[in-house]
């Protein structure tokens, strides 16, 4: 078979939040870079994603030089947590002045994509198939891929596993290497995008019908998400049952219907897979860990690897100093440890509180009385206020 050949430092697998931020990083610091995307350019640009970027996101962001490019204005740092319709809005504590930003994952996305394409000439392949990792001792670091000009091989020092909990980065790494640890909720979410705006302040609220939560997603659009069974799927949600369901559990009856986009069901868990690195290929992002979309931490996170990622990979190259390439998994893995710990508590906390079916009354009450504590207890509002600035 016949290979188009090249050499490049760094490949890196997957066109996504995490893909793109760490090959805006590589090419400012002019490190040479090719993003392999099996998705064709408008599917990545339309692809629904939630989160707003942190404070620390933003920082980062300054820090490389790319806030001003990429980000939008000030998040709205506020969280309306109802209870049975009973509503108490939560402000997050700003430290030295520094907020969130608004800007959601499709919209960095899209901007990183005009960013690194558009400005900076990034090398981003879309529509590639059949890609193939070789990171075997001994051998060249490479990675072969398909297009509609034939099939071509890439010679690289490192590969970045960036393609998601069902990419094939992870799959590529020998059995016995990694360690899954895993953590099932028992329940699900049913994630609705609709078009109808977010009134006021971002929703997370419980009633004794179950957990229901309503995030903007641009000025005239949200996504609304619902606990729902493991077992349930589309037949099981008419369009008429969800607007229902939604005005129950808000005890908000003046609620219209409005068109509803697209629907998804989504099992709560959490994830880790650990070390994130072997020998030359290292994985970052939803390949690498998972929470729960309560936390509303996944994006973040994968932000935090490829900072990380990006530096030692600076050091590398420019300084020949392997140190903190060598300890990203051990750099990396407190920090998602910690935040795999804030998720689980929200999401028991969010879903305890609400339908007793779960978890019985008892926990409701306790997981009511946690809430109360949120807004009577300065120490709580202050650890709260730090896990969603994501200074924790």
């Amino acid at each position: 078979m016949d290979y188009n050949e090249e050499k490049i430092t760094v490949a890196i697998i997957g066109a996504g939040v995490s893909g793109l931020t760490l090959a805006a990083f590589l090419q400012k610091s002019d490190i040479t870079c090719v993003v392999l995307e099996t998705q064709n350019r408008s599917s990545v640009e339309t692809l629904q994603r939630a989160g707003v970027i942190e404070a620390r996101g933003v920082d980062m962001f300054e820090r490389w030089g790319l806030a001003d490019e990429l980000l939008a204005g000030p998040v709205a740092q506020t969280i309306d947590y109802r209870v049975n319709g009973e509503s108490r809005i939560f402000e997050i504590i700003e430290e030295n002045g520094k907020s969130g930003r608004f800007c959601t994952q499709q919209m960095l996305v899209n901007n990183l994509l005009k960013t690194l394409i558009d400005k900076m000439d990034g090398d981003v392949r879309f529509d590639v198939n059949n890609v193939l990792i070789q990171n075997e001792e001994n051998k060249p670091t490479t990675v072969t891929y398909s297009d509609a000009n034939g099939t071509h091989e890439i010679t690289c020092d490192y590969i970045i596993g960036c393609d998601g909990s069902r990419g094939m980065s992870r799959s590529s790494i020998p059995n016995g290497v990694l360690t899954k640890y895993s953590y099932e909720f028992g329940y699900s979410w049913l994630a609705a995008h609709v078009e109808a705006p977010v009134v006021g302040h971002p929703i997370m609220a419980v009633s004794d019908y179950g957990f229901v939560g309503q995030l903007p997603r641009g000025p005239q659009r949200s996504r609304y998400y619902l606990q729902c069974d493991l077992s349930d799927g589309p037949q099981d949600w008419s369009d008429e049952r969800f607007w229902d369901e939604i005005r129950l559990r808000l005890n908000d009856s003046t609620i219209p219907n409005s068109t509803i986009i697209d629907k998804q069901f989504v099992p709560l868990r959490s994830v880790v897979h650990s070390p994130m690195q072997y020998r030359n290929l290292f994985l970052a992002g939803d390949v690498a860990h998972l929470v729960p979309p309560t936390s509303a931490k996944g994006m973040n996170l994968a932000l935090f690897d490829v900072d990380i990622l990006a530096q030692a990979i600076l050091d590398a190259v420019k300084d020949n100093n392997l140190k903190t390439l060598n300890e990203y998994s051990n750099t990396c893995l407190p920090h998602i440890w910690t935040y795999q710990d804030f998720a689980i508590s929200m999401t028991n906390l969010m879903h305890d509180a609400g339908n007793p079916t779960q978890h019985g009354k008892f926990r409701q009450m306790t997981a009511r009385a946690q809430l109360d504590t949120l807004f009577n207890s300065p120490a709580a509002i202050r650890l709260h206020s730090e896990y969603q600035r994501g200074n924790v």
